[in-house]
Parts: structure tokens; sequence; C-alpha cells
């Protein structure tokens, strides 16, 4: 079972490791053996009553204030535990050092501290279990079955717009924002939580979103950041200057100038989301420039008089979101729990009735109730039971924000212990913050939540996952190709429940802004998310949790905090970007005294370098260093860290290769470009047999190749390599051309577990292997050459969900490779950019990709319309699953008549499009300024067609492209023009038929 509970504290855990101390394992005095065994006893003892206390909603005082003092009691045992064997020797004391381990045992028994503090806890045991036969209460241990993501909950996202009716607002919301009126204007809608207000403000964006020059979204916390809210809104109107202020750090007043600089005289659509307070709304409204171009500001706010404050002038609006109606309540319920077209049984329809008329058209009640039922059997009896638990009848409550907390409750209590805890962890994030399932589970395990009894912890991690989110307790936010999920993001009504009930048990304290009036005397988890105002409190919090904490996370900006060196019981150590200002060298070179790390990230730019004691970190599992961008060079003391998992660092760090080879447990590796002998880490990659996961964007400093003779011996022994690894556990791989090439090359290569393959450079031909990569699931390449023997290669792949496919060169211009229905039968989403070719490549038969579901193209006006060729048909009206089609054109040296000709070819598929209405169609145009002044015509002067090279050189800026690596000799290097790429979107949203 788990280890660790929100409800159980280390009781699990605890008794695992007393147990180990007990058996033959250790070597221990007869005086510690027995000490070691009272205490075993007797929390074994008391551990079934725990279990039954912590899964019940109601406790009486006494039965709460036992099951309190005994978890934090477990949580004080483990510590004093974990100190004792790491004294011992890192836990690695075996019966092999019994001589030495007996002398150190006799010296630390003798040592006031250990020996007094395991007297306190004793007597603290004795304690309890006095009282503990108060309560008989039966021992339920319920068995975890395996879990799958619910397919239906795919359905009700795509179709969120019907589900939730919101036609008519969004058709009303719509007409006042393309009012014929060049005054700026602001549409506020204002609701309580949970009833759609973001879903209505988000959709009108994407609606109405191309007709603007520059857009942006961006939520509001609780407690506003306006200097992160800022940024947040330059990084999606203009990325370059986003760069420049993330490599200066520039201060608030610098990112406000440069957002005015950028929306002067521009017509710009901003989504402000979730408003609290009035000041709030006029610190970001003085960010934008008033003009007289049209533009329009769209906020949302759970607040009247917030609302009312931003619609300050005469043409603003305010819309006030309704609960569902009856009929609409009643459809998205039974389409949650019964799904598309399926009727409400006869026998449950009356208690349905009831429980909808409990969620007074909340979605978000509707939808976590209805979630709830989905998972259980379709009897009246048990529907009964839940509408009797519920408690007080909303209709009789005017706080709707209560009965959304009775509801959210019940669907709370409903989890099993170790789900409680898994959601409960959440509560560390800040508001609106989108996490990534990965590193989620990482903390979870690092954690001890994970039950260690299935083997495989991180599909354990995984299944929790897919059941939080079956629950609507979880909101999804981006899907990976395999269909797990990659981010996730919890409701803000769901993270004030979980931020409450983690205070009523002590699991994480939180600092986010709000007024904290005391703090809990042990703090177990601690996450920060508060300014720099709130640095007192916070440097309190830290000196409180020293000898406590299992956890700690900051999301804030702070410059001077004390030493991390007592946190002897801290498993998880997450600093985010922006929180690491005063994690520099002083407190790096105490790493090694955190001995029970399991997580650490680190993002600073003030590390230099990493002290030899971080080999110490015997427990480490996860190590990242992705943006630390100072350190250049791992120490060699690392190869010590015999559990370590996932290893991520910068493309810039230098790591040793004998080192490397000699880590054995590494599974993930991201991202390998320097090594200090090339030749030596090829030959021992082969023995890192765990490796599921491997980036190496530079293909491991072939860069640094001497000569050719040189480089291609180092791709073959790395060619080499990989096959054995492939034979193994290896499931992702991202790798360069010339590596790819050279992998891929024999048509009888076997990966038996490879799913994804990403090839970051440009390869010359579709390797004759890829047709027998029979796994693999996702492909990404860039192709120098194509014809037809290539298409069917790929054709060939039978697994293939997405792809990505850049074509630079098509051998026959005049012709397009037809796609037909032979072939590509899973494909789900596909990627297709066309560099340098003319015309489109490639056309789509009738029957073709039956199951394709995205389409994203990228071309280029001038060379799709070149004369050479037949224009932009590809034949998109025959992809007859298509839902969602993004079309990017570059307008980069074409003339008007060849854009509009572009779009007039993309508006006409969709308006012959089979599945009209429920196509989403997002059509961008780039490089807009670039387009050829003087008509719709080419004229004779510029020329019918550019060659390829001349093309090539118009699309490379020197002055925006990198440093020259003059010693690079294998992979072709190719920099996109970034500078005069500012997108103008034409328009998102479904394509009118002529």
């Amino acid at each position: 079972m788990a280890g660790v509970g929100a409800g159980t504290g280390a009781m699990s855990s605890l008794l695992g490791k007393l147990t180990t101390l007990l058996s033959g394992e250790y070597t221990l005095l007869k005086s510690v053996r027995k000490e070691v065994a009272f205490l075993e006893r007797e929390l074994r003892s008391m551990h079934a009553l725990l279990e039954t206390l912590a899964d019940m909603q109601k406790l009486e005082p006494m039965e709460k204030d036992w099951k309190g003092k005994l978890r934090e009691l477990t949580y004080d045992i483990e510590n004093c535990i974990d100190r004792f064997i790491d004294r011992l020797g890192n836990g690695d004391v075996k019966r092999g050092f019994v001589k030495r381990t007996v002398v150190r045992l006799k010296t630390l028994w003798k040592r006031h501290d250990i020996a007094t503090e395991i007297q306190e806890l004793k007597a603290r045991v004795m304690e309890e279990s006095k009282r503990r036969d108060r309560y008989t209460l039966d021992n339920r241990k319920p068995r975890k079955p395996v879990v799958e993501l619910d397919p239906r909950l795919t359905t009700m996202y795509e179709e969120v717009k019907g589900l939730v009716a919101i036609d008519g607002p969004l058709n009303q919301v719509i007409a006042w924002l393309t009012e014929e009126s060049n005054e700026r204007k602001v549409v506020s809608i204002v609701g309580c939580a949970g009833l759609g207000k973001t879903t209505l403000a988000m959709e009108a964006y994407r609606k109405i979103g191309g007709n603007f020059q520059y857009r942006a979204c961006v939520s509001v916390s609780c407690t506003l950041d306006l200097e992160k809210l800022l940024k947040d809104i330059l990084s999606q109107i203009g990325k370059k200057e986003f760069a420049e202020c993330q490599s200066q750090n520039w201060e608030k007043e610098q990112v406000i100038r440069k957002i005015s600089e950028i929306l002067t005289g521009k017509r710009y659509l901003i989504v402000i989301d979730d408003v609290w307070r009035e000041q709030d709304w006029k610190f970001i409204k003085a960010s934008f420039p008033g003009n007289d171009n049209g533009s329009r500001i769209i906020t949302t706010t759970r607040i009247t008089n917030v609302a009312k404050s931003c619609c300050c002038n005469s043409g603003d609006q305010l819309y006030q979101m309704a609960h569902l109606s009856s009929i609409d309540s009643e459809r998205l319920f039974f389409k949650r729990i019964f799904g598309l077209g399926n009727a409400c049984p006869p026998h449950l329809k009356t208690v349905s009735a009831k429980l909808l008329k409990k969620c007074s058209g909340l979605p978000l009640a509707i939808i976590t109730i209805a979630s709830l039922l989905a998972n259980k059997p379709r009897i009246k009896d048990e529907w009964e039971r839940l509408q009797d638990s519920i408690g007080i009848d909303s209709s009789q409550n005017d706080d709707s924000l209560k009965s959304m907390r009775d509801i959210l409750l019940l669907s709370y209590w409903d989890l099993p212990q170790h789900l409680k805890t898994c959601l409960l962890y959440l509560c560390i994030y800040p508001e609106d913050h989108h996490i990534e399932c990965e590193e989620l589970k990482w903390k979870w395990i690092a954690e001890g939540f994970i039950d260690t009894r299935w083997g495989n912890l991180g599909q354990e991690a995984e299944n929790y996952l897919n059941e939080l989110v079956n629950r609507s307790m979880l909101q999804l936010v981006d899907m990976n190709y395999d269909s797990s999920i990659q981010c996730c993001q919890v409701h803000d009504m769901v993270l004030q429940l979980i931020i409450s009930l983690s205070d009523e048990e002590n699991f994480a304290t939180v600092l986010n802004g709000r007024v904290c009036n005391s703090l809990p005397s042990k703090i177990r988890r601690l996450s920060i998310h508060s300014n720099v105002q709130q640095q007192k409190v916070a440097v309190d919090a830290i000196g409180r949790s020293e000898l406590h904490a299992r956890s700690l996370h900051v999301f804030g900006k702070f410059k001077q905090i004390p030493l991390v060196v007592n946190f002897l019981s801290l498993r998880v150590l997450d600093l985010r970007e922006g929180s690491c200002i005063w994690f520099g060298k002083k407190q790096i070179q105490n790493i090694g005294s955190l001995s029970q790390l399991r997580y650490l990230r680190l993002h600073s730019s003030e590390i230099t370098e990493l002290p030899e004691e971080i080999g110490m970190l015997q427990y480490l599992e996860t190590l990242d260093l992705r943006r630390c961008y100072s350190l250049t060079v791992l120490p060699s003391t690392v190869v010590r860290l015999r559990k370590l998992v996932h290893l991520f660092v910068h493309d810039r760090l230098m790591l040793h290769a004998d080192v490397f080879g000699r880590m054995h447990a590494l599974e993930e590796v991201s991202a390998i470009s320097y090594v200090d002998n090339p030749v030596k880490f090829a030959e021992q990659l082969r023995n890192l047999i765990n490796l599921r996961r491997i980036y190496m964007p530079c293909s491991v400093a072939l860069l640094q190749a001497k000569n050719g003779d040189y480089a291609e011996a180092l791709v073959r022994i790395l060619v080499s390599s990989l096959n054995e690894l492939g034979e193994h556990n290896l499931q992702h791989l991202h790798i360069t051309g010339s590596v790819g090439e050279n992998l891929f090359r024999d048509p009888a290569c076997t990966f038996p577990h490879l799913q994804d393959v990403e090839i970051s450079t440009l390869i010359h031909r579709v390797p004759k292997g890829m047709a027998s990569l029979n796994s693999v699931v996702k492909l990404v390449i860039k192709v120098r050459q194509f014809d037809e023997k290539d298409l069917h290669l790929l054709m060939r792949m039978p697994c293939l969900t997405h792809l990505g496919l850049t074509l630079y060169h098509r051998i026959g211009v005049r012709e397009k490779l037809t796609v037909g229905g032979d072939g590509f039968k899973l494909l789900k989403v596909l990627h297709y950019e066309i560099v340098l070719s003319s015309g489109t490549g490639i056309s789509f038969a009738q029957g073709a990709l039956p199951a394709l579901r995205r389409l994203h193209l990228s071309w280029t006006a001038s060379r799709v319309m070149s004369r050479k060729c037949d224009g932009a048909d590809l034949g998109i009206e025959h992809l007859s699953g298509l839902v969602h089609l993004h079309v990017e054109t570059n307008c980069r040296c074409a003339t008007l008549g060849e854009v509009e000709a572009v779009e007039a070819a993309v508006q006409k598929a969709v308006a012959l499009h089979p599945n009209l209405h429920a196509l989403q169609v997002d059509v961008y145009k780039t490089s807009t300024e670039n387009i050829i002044k003087g008509g719709r015509e080419r004229s004779e002067e510029s020329g019918e067609d550019m060659t390829d090279e001349e093309y090539g050189n118009s699309e490379i800026d020197v002055s925006d492209s990198p440093p020259p690596i003059s010693s690079c000799l294998l992979d072709q290097v190719m920099w996109t023009d970034t500078r005069s790429s500012n997108s103008a979107i034409l328009r998102v949203c479904n394509l009118p038929a002529e």
C-alpha cells in the first residue's frame, strides 16, 4: 500500500522501516532492538483504526484529536528513524559491515539526542495506545483496480459548447464585441464560480480573434501578481520582446512600456479572466493604450462591483451569467453519465431530477456529480443514497458556494484514501497553474503516495491521475500523442476546498498572499506563492518547517531565505524560475545534508557549480537542472546517485562520459549535447538498459568532431548502442538527422518498444527502416527530398497516429503525391509543413485518412501558388473525420493575389467539407509586411518564380541567427526568420460557405 497518506500520516511507511530494522538485514544492539520492537508492535496495533478513522466523514472530537495526534506522531517517529539509519551509513548497513556497524551503533545510542528522542517518542506512543481502546472500528482495505482514462471525457470536452448551452450568451457577447465602433470597448462577464464564465469568454475569443492584429488571454489569481500577468501578456504579443525581457530580467515598468509600445496604434483583443478586485482592474487596465482602432477587452469576474468598475465607459457592456435551465442541466448531466445518444433509464429519472435540483444549474456541480455517478452501478438505491448524503438542499440555501462545497465534498469523500492524498497535494500549486503531469507523478512517488504493491510506480501514478480526471476533480488542459494526460489544472473551487481540507489535516501549508493568522507548530509541506511583500511570513514559515518539512515549493520571488541545511526530512525541493534569486553558491553547498531528498528541481542562474556533496543524496530519483544556465558541468560524484531515474540538464552542460555510463538506474535523460569523451560516451550508452527516453538534440557533442572520418565512426558507435537499447526498454527517442538516417537505414531494423521518434534536423530521404517500426505511434521528421517511395514507407507504419512531416524539396514538383485509403488508417493528427517545395506536394483522395481529427498546414503562398503547380487544392474536403483545421500561410515574397488565392482555396475546401458545422478552422498569416507591393500579380521584374536557393537565402537573416558553429560537420542547421514574423491572424472561426 501507499507509504504516506493525508489521513494516516507516515504510518505505513514507518511500519515498513521498523520491520526492516528488526529483520536480519540490519545489525542492532539488543537494547536498540527492544525499543524498535516496542514501537513496531504498538503502532501496528493502531494502524487499522487510524485507516478507518481517516475514511470517516464525521468524527467525534476525541476521535478527531486522537487521529490527529497519532498521525503527527508517525511523521515524527519516521523522521527520527530516518536520521538514525542515515547516521549508521546512509541506509546501506548490511550484514557484511557488522563490526563497523556495532561500533558506530554503540556511539550513536550513547549520544544524548538520539536516545532522548526515542524515549520521548516511546512515551507518546504509550499515551496514544492507552486511549485507542475507546474506539473499536472495523478495518477496511479496498482493493485497487487498474484505471483507464474514461473515453467519454474526451467527447465531453470536445462538445463543451453544446453541453453548457453557450450559443445564446455567445451570440450576445460577440454582437457587442463586433459592433461598428472604433472606440475601445470592454465586455465584462459576471457570475458565481462554476457557471462557465471562462468558457464563454474563451469561445468568443476564439471566434473573433482573427479580426485583431494582436491578442492575448491571461488569468488573474486571487492575489494579483501584476508583473507575472504583464509578462504573460508580453509572451503572447511579442515573443522576441519577451525573450529579451527574460534574458535581461526587466522590471515591471519596462514590461508596461513595451506592451504599450507594441499595442499603440494596433487593434487588439485581450481576455482578463477572473478579476477579483476593483483596484486590480485599475492596475491592469493602465497597461493597455487607449486608441480608436476598434480594440476590445473581455473580463470575467465573480463580483458584480468589479464587473461594473470594468464597464466605466458608455460603450462598455456587462453580461450577467445565468444558471443552466432544467433542460440544459439535464442534457449535460445525462451526456456525462450515459454518453452521446443514450437516454436515462426510466427507473432513474426521479432521483436524477432530485440530484439536478441540488446542483442549481451550476455546470461544474453537474459535471462533478455526474462523473461520480458514471463510476457507480445504475441502481436506483445507489443513486438515492448518494442524493440523501449531499446534505442541505441547495434550493433552501442562498449561498450557492456552500451548495457547491457540499457537492465537491461529496466527491472528495467518495475517493479512496490514496486518491484523497494525491488530490490534496495539488493545493501546493498556485491558482490557474498548468500542472505538468509527469512532474506531478514524480512528486507523488517521491512523497511516498503511490502504492508499491502494484510494481510499476509510474504506471500506478498514471492510474491515479486518470481516476482524478475521470471524477472531474482535475481538468484536462492538454493530451499527449498516446492519449495520456500531459497537462492538467485544478478548478478554483476545488482548489479552495483542498486548501481548506489540507489545513484541517496539517497536510500542507500554503502561503498564497491571503491573510495568515497563524502557522502550525510543525509544517509538513510548505508551498510559497507570495511575493516579496510576504517575505517575513515566508521566512518564519521556513524556520518552523526546517526539522519537519517533507517538501518545499517556492513559486514567488525571494531575495533572502534561511539556509536549507536543516531540512533533514525533505523529500521534494522545487524552486521554480524566479524563486531562486537567493539560492546561490552558499545555499547549494549545503545540498548534501538533505539526505532524504528524492526530487530536486533548481532553476537559478546564480548556480555556477554543484558541490561534490550532491553524491550524498542516496535516495534522489529526479534531478532537474534545465534552467541552471550558468552551470557548465556536473561533478563526477553524481555517479553515486544509485537511484537517479530522471536527469534533466540544459544543452550547454558538459557530462563526463565515464560517469554517465555507470548511472545504470537512469530511465530518462534530457538534453545531452556535450560530453568530454564522445566515443566513450557512445560506447557506454549501451550499458544503460533501463533508459526509456533519450533526448539528444545535438547528437552528443558530434559538433566537437574534428574530421569527417571521426564523425562517421562516432555515428556508427552511437547507432550500435541505440540498437542495443532498442532491444530493452527504449520508448522515446529524440535525435538528429545524421544519427536517425543511419539508425533506421536497415529495412529489417526492429525496435519493439519504440513509440515516439523525433529527428530534429534535416534528413535526405525517409529511411527504409521506418516501415519496420511497428510500435511507433508518433513520428516527427524533416525531409530534404520526398517522392512516392517515401510516402509509401510512411503509409506502411501500422500504428502511426501522429505525424509531423516537413518537406524541403519535392521530386517531380509538377505532380502531387496522392494519399489514398490504403494507408495511414490510424492517423489522428497530421502536421504538414512545406518549406522550399513548390505546390502543396501531396493531396488527399476520397477515403483518405479515415481517423484524422486534426490537420495543421504550414506553407508559403508564393510557392504554393507557383505557376509550375496547380494551386493550394489538397482535397481537405475528403477528410471526413476532420474536426480541427489549422492553416498557417507565410506571405513573404508573395503577391497579394497569391495570398488571396490561398485563402480562397482554403475557404472552398472548408465549404465543401461534409462536417462543416462541427469543423473548427484556424487560419493565420505571417510576415504580412513582406507581401510584394504594387499589384495582385507577380511582376515581370520579380520573375516567374524564385529558385529554391534564392528563396532559402531570402528566409535567412544572419542578424537573427545564433553564432555559427564552425565545427558542425554532420547536420544541416536551419534558422527561422523570427524577426519579421509578427503574426496577423486571419480568422479563427468556421469559414462561411459561399
